[in-house]
């Protein structure tokens, strides 16, 4: 511990040395000055832990040295040594936050006890400079174990320069199943945006939510952070970040009301089924949706049945896409359009039961609850893979399956099931259990057409059916074929068709 001792006493000034060196306390004199203005110009390049100090100094008076240390904000420990007995000189110091107040002359014991108190306290600022960081703070608040008073905002404030009591914000990064893929460079991503963009940004990690919280505090009148992170930052996330993600922006009244906002930002996820891929949503976007009835599709459903009546499964996925293709043409909430999907799998599934054996309800309760707490398009198609993977019982075969081999006639009805999710050779060779190429060889010897080729004919297929019979769009589209870009796709459906997708459905119509 540094100490300056200021004492225009020069024998009382040197006694207290002496003391001090004689308690056997490894405590470093770094000086001893007689007058104010030394001693405030020492004080200054020394930067001390400890100042010892009299009131009756020549040059600049205790008090005023005691003013100008406060007002420079070094954060000096003082301990008042004096033969001034004029109490209201001490009612000023004590209102300036020195940490002792002792008439001279002092004993040695007295002052031992005195210094090694004031020791301690600085024991526990350095505890406490250590666990008091801004990311605890707002950890805290998430966890409910802050409950701040006039002290607690007092020091964020002089710590931090910002109170909980005042206004903030918060972005939501949510990712799902992809958290701990996406997890760390996404936390690059939003420490970096937060320095180049001159924001006051704490990023914090929810494993138990998987997300990543940014929030912004210090928020300054002059600037639009959701501005700047909608237009300068969402740009980078999205061209950074692959897979599905829901992005979501709050403001709030005070940075204290975290876990309230966020537990409200989690509750409104479920609107991102409305909003394109990285949008970054607001609930003043959410405010401004004309939000309409949702009509449920009974002719529809009437199709649906026959189809599954007659285990044409090519007929029950258009019927699928024909359902998603209504949930898009208006603007429906997400909880009518989950709900009607619901309802219409289940109406599909008693159809099925009828002439089949389920495999297990409890699966079937699995996808149905998926689909109920789904935020975003790629949970839904999850859960539908999962929920068609139950529907077998012939759905997918052809009369012209019943020339093929066995091997082969699984391979080709995986095709017809399988297509728009991405299938590959290899996964559909290690499904079967033989090797690529064997099952290449004898795929193309039995249908005359290559496992990847018949793959994509079904898939450009399907792509001129949606072009023609739905108004989606083209990453709607790509996403419901199995394609992760959709300029890839369309790529592929000119080499195939020798046009663009717009131009098909130009002509087509």
């Amino acid at each position: 511990m540094k100490i300056i001792i200021v004492d225009g006493d020069g024998q009382s000034a040197a006694k207290t040395e002496e003391m001090l060196a004689s308690t056997g306390q490894e405590w470093e004199i770094s000086g001893v000055v007689q007058d104010g203005r030394t001693g405030y110009k020492l004080i200054s390049e020394k930067r001390p832990d400890l100042l010892i100090m009299d009131l009756m100094l020549s040059g600049m008076s205790g008090l005023s040295l005691l003013r100008k240390l406060r007002a420079d904000k070094l954060g000096i420990r003082v301990l008042i040594l004096t033969s001034d007995t004029d109490f209201n000189h001490a009612r000023q110091a004590i209102e300036l936050g020195v940490d002792n107040y002792m008439l001279k002359p002092v004993k040695k014991s007295q002052l031992k006890k005195a210094v090694l108190q004031i020791q301690d306290k600085l024991e526990a600022d350095k505890i406490m400079k250590k666990a008091f960081t801004v990311e605890n703070i707002f950890t805290g608040c998430l966890s409910g174990q802050y409950k701040p008073d006039r002290d607690f905002h007092q020091l964020t404030r002089e710590r931090f320069g910002f109170t909980l009591e005042d206004p903030g914000a918060v972005f939501t990064l949510w990712f799902g199943s992809n958290y701990m893929a996406n997890r760390e460079d996404a936390r690059h991503i939003l420490q970096n945006a937060g320095k180049e963009n001159g924001l006051s940004v704490c990023v914090l990690e929810v494993d138990i939510w998987r997300m990543l919280l940014a929030v912004v505090y210090r928020m300054e009148p002059e600037k639009s952070e959701y501005d700047i992170f909608k237009n300068r930052i969402m740009p980078v996330i999205r061209g950074s970040i692959p897979g599905e993600f829901v992005c979501m922006w709050n403001e709030m009244e005070h940075t204290g009301d975290l876990l309230n906002t966020i537990t409200e930002m989690r509750r409104l996820r479920e609107w991102n089924l409305l909003f394109e891929r990285g949008q970054l949503i607001s609930p003043e976007n959410i405010r401004g949706l004309q939000v309409l009835p949702l009509k449920y599709p009974a002719e529809l459903e009437d199709q649906m049945k026959k189809a599954v009546s007659l285990s044409d499964g090519e007929e029950i996925k258009k019927c699928y896409y024909r359902l998603y293709d209504l949930f898009r043409q208006e603007i429906y909430s997400p909880q009518s359009i989950k709900e009607c999907l619901i309802r219409f799998n289940m109406t599909a599934l008693n159809t099925y039961k009828a002439r089949h054996v389920l495999e297990s309800e409890l699966r079937i309760q699995y996808c149905m609850q998926a689909i109920s707490e789904a935020v975003d398009w790629g949970q839904i198609r999850e859960a539908m893979e999962e929920f068609f993977e139950l529907l077998r019982g012939g759905t997918f075969e052809a009369k012209s399956d019943e020339s093929l081999s066995p091997l082969v006639r699984n391979a080709v009805q995986m095709v017809r099931k399988y297509y728009d999710h991405g299938l590959t050779l290899e996964e559909t060779a290690d499904r079967l259990f033989v090797s690529e190429e064997y099952l290449s060889s004898q795929f193309k010897k039995e249908t005359g057409r290559g496992f990847k080729e018949t793959v994509r004919h079904y898939r450009i297929e399907r792509i001129k059916d949606l072009l023609m019979n739905t108004s989606l769009k083209l990453n709607q589209i790509a996403e419901l074929t199995g394609y992760a870009d959709p300029k890839y796709m369309s790529r592929v459906f000119r080499e195939e068709t020798g046009m663009l997708p717009n131009e098909f459905r130009k002509t087509a119509h």
